[in-house]
């Protein structure tokens, strides 16, 4: 119920606030972005002291140490593109703002 009445009176503000909404909608998608990040960033270091430590089941040629360091370099990478699209979400809900502004739209 109580969930209910908060999106009630989120989705009112957004009908009489439909300016902002577009802006907000952005920075909260660049928000989002960036926690899943952060998320891939950890596991990238679990599985980075993992392979350095020798933790888990470890099978040669399959999930040795090289293997399970590789692994955590791709996951290092996809955590970079995520910032990068977050970083690109903010960008894009800045350059919508000042667009308005400079269309007098505000």
């Amino acid at each position: 119920m109580k969930k209910l009445m908060m999106a009630a009176s989120v989705c009112a503000l957004l009908a009489i606030s439909q300016s902002g909404f577009g802006q907000a909608a952005q920075e909260g998608k660049a928000a989002k972005k960036e926690m899943k990040a952060e998320k891939k960033v950890a596991k990238a270091r679990e599985l980075e002291t993992n392979a350095r430590t020798g933790k888990g089941i470890e099978i040669a040629g399959v999930s040795d140490s090289e293997t399970r360091m590789d692994k955590a370099d791709r996951k290092r990478e996809k955590a970079h593109k995520k910032r990068l699209k977050s970083d690109s979400k903010e960008l894009k809900a800045f350059a919508k703002n000042k667009k308005k502004k400079a269309a007098g739209v505000d």
